[in-house]
């Protein structure tokens, strides 16, 4: 078994174990959106961004990284907390948050988060984006200008309940989840020339 070393606290983690993981076994909290013990690991929400040693000098996403024998884990530098704090703002620039008013108030993990790890201000002024609704069933209730894109529901869909309807559509801030793939022309159909 791996023996890693967490703040400083050595600990024997079982084999094929990730870094996050073997933060949680050393009782460390580290955020995260996207990571859920029995989903696959997507790696996209960026929030459980862990320093080690020995690697590149730069944050590392820990529920993708596996430990291995003798690495050095740190969860509290400041390169750490600026990186978090980056992503954080990142993950705001287009949420509706406005924690006083919310309904999720007091229940909600993003806001707890925000709290907990994030700078407590933005630096962007712009519009927020606004995403239409989508009807995904009777079941299925969607408040899409809400999503931080961890894609939870795309993998669960998909891994547990065997129903692989939902995917992620677009990049950067034209991405959405959604259950079909719309037809619509493509950027470079509206340039060609006529007879082309």
């Amino acid at each position: 078994m791996p023996k890693v070393k967490v703040d400083g606290v050595e600990i024997e983690v079982p084999q094929g174990a990730t870094v996050l993981q073997a933060c949680e076994l050393a009782g460390k909290e580290v955020p995260r959106f996207c990571y859920h013990e029995r989903l696959s690991i997507a790696g996209n929400c960026r929030m459980c961004l862990v320093e080690v040693k020995p690697g590149p000098p730069k944050p590392q996403a820990s529920c993708a990284l596996p430990a291995a024998d003798g690495q050095e884990i740190l969860t509290m530098t400041p390169m750490v907390k600026k990186a978090r704090e980056g992503v954080m703002e990142f993950l705001l620039i287009n949420h509706p948050l406005d924690c006083p008013i919310c309904d999720q108030g007091g229940e909600c993990d993003l806001q707890d988060q925000a709290m907990a790890y994030g700078r407590g201000h933005s630096r962007f002024q712009e519009n927020k984006r606004a995403v239409t609704e989508k009807y995904m069933g009777p079941v299925v209730k969607t408040i899409m200008t809400r999503c931080i894109q961890c894609t939870r529901c795309v993998r669960f869909a998909t891994e547990v309940a065997g129903v692989p309807d939902l995917g992620a559509t677009g990049r950067g801030e034209d991405m959405e989840i959604t259950t079909y793939l719309r037809s619509s022309p493509s950027p470079t159909a509206s340039r060609r020339a006529p007879g082309s």
